[in-house]
């Protein structure tokens, strides 16, 4: 893939806690449009490179290319009105506002709406994600899977043009893990590029096209994620660790 038709591209970022390294010079671009997954060991880096793309962390060295421009120095709000959304492993609504209100709030700060407007792309992204029916529910109420939606959608109302997600069929039944994946599919359909981090590979494996395989904070492995998952080097660092 070359420079330019990359939406996504980390040019040699670093980034140590200590003697701890998260990022060990890490370069990669992802196409627009495209779905890719990471998998990794705990403690690999993922959540870390997922902070540093959206801007949560500030790399020691290197550069993060979005769409082109250079982001490096943007903080995260800045970098969520370009159009990078993430969710967390651990869903952070309001727990005393509704599930309307959470997205709400999204579509205000993170697309800069206001009005109509604010309120038409929140009930719309409650109805992508399956959500609807709990709009005026406290998000407090909401079930792990009614919250793993919730953290989708408040991602998806910055309007995003590329979306990590962050390990959010973590946690979840197999029938409850098929729903996410048809809201990822849908979302990836819809023309978002989606980078996912997860656990359950075969969440990743039913929705992505391209696998990475972070440990130590390097790319390990890189390409088709059947291929990826039967490398070798995959298989010692990753696979093995597994325990479902």
């Amino acid at each position: 893939m070359s420079a330019g038709g990359a939406l996504l591209r980390l040019d040699g970022v670093g980034k140590r806690f200590g003697r701890v390294t998260v990022a060990a010079g890490i370069t990669l671009e992802v196409g627009a449009g495209q779905a890719v997954g990471i998998v990794g060991p705990n403690g690999a880096g993922k959540s870390s490179l997922f902070g540093l793309i959206s801007g949560d962390l500030a790399p020691d060295s290197g550069r993060v290319l979005f769409d082109g421009a250079d982001v490096t120095a943007l903080d995260p709000a800045a970098r969520c009105r370009l159009g990078v959304g993430r969710t967390y492993q651990i869903p952070r609504p309001f727990a005393g506002m509704t599930t309307f209100e959470n997205v709400l709030l999204a579509a205000e700060q993170g697309a800069a709406l206001r009005g109509p407007a604010a309120s038409e792309l929140a009930l719309s992204t409650l109805v992508r994600t399956g959500l609807l029916r709990f709009a005026n529910q406290p998000a407090s109420s909401l079930t792990l899977l009614q919250r793993k939606r919730l953290e989708v959608a408040r991602a998806l109302a910055t309007r995003p043009r590329l979306l990590l997600l962050d390990e959010v069929a973590g946690g979840l039944t197999d029938a409850e893990v098929a729903v996410l994946v048809e809201i990822v599919r849908g979302i990836r359909a819809g023309g978002i590029t989606v980078v996912w981090i997860e656990h359950v590979v075969r969440a990743l494996t039913s929705t992505v096209d391209r696998l990475l395989c972070l440990a130590d904070g390097r790319v390990v492995a890189d390409g088709n994620p059947g291929e990826v998952l039967a490398s070798d080097t995959v298989k010692g660092v990753y696979l093995g660790s597994l325990s479902s």
